[in-house]
């Protein structure tokens, strides 16, 4: 059991840099805030609760500890979100799609 959660581990690992450097690069070509940002954490916490997990299974305190870091990081990533949706509600602009923006322009042309 524990073999396999290891593996799983690792290849979670693997998905969660290459997404980490996916987004990155998004980032820098300014990828504008919509409520799909919240699909980010939902990966990041089943992450979190099965490094732990790990940690609390295999009596490693390395799983304990990278765990208490990805809450940390889930913690404050949430914190962010919520930030930028509150201020989307509040000003208004949290339901604009860009992609759909841009096509109805288009269409009035």
């Amino acid at each position: 059991m524990a073999s396999t959660g290891l593996l799983l581990w690792g290849l979670g690992l693997w998905w969660m840099l290459m997404a980490m450097l996916i987004t990155v690069r998004y980032m820098r070509a300014s990828m504008p805030f919509n409520l799909g940002w919240w699909g980010f954490t939902f990966p990041l916490g089943v992450y979190t609760v099965a490094t732990l997990k790990l940690g609390a299974l295999l009596h490693l305190s390395f799983f304990n500890i990278v765990g208490t870091c990805l809450g940390a990081m889930l913690a404050l990533l949430w914190i962010i979100v919520a930030g930028r949706t509150v201020a989307g509600a509040y000003r208004g602009d949290l339901f604009v799609s860009p992609c759909i923006a841009s096509l109805k322009a288009t269409a009035a042309d």
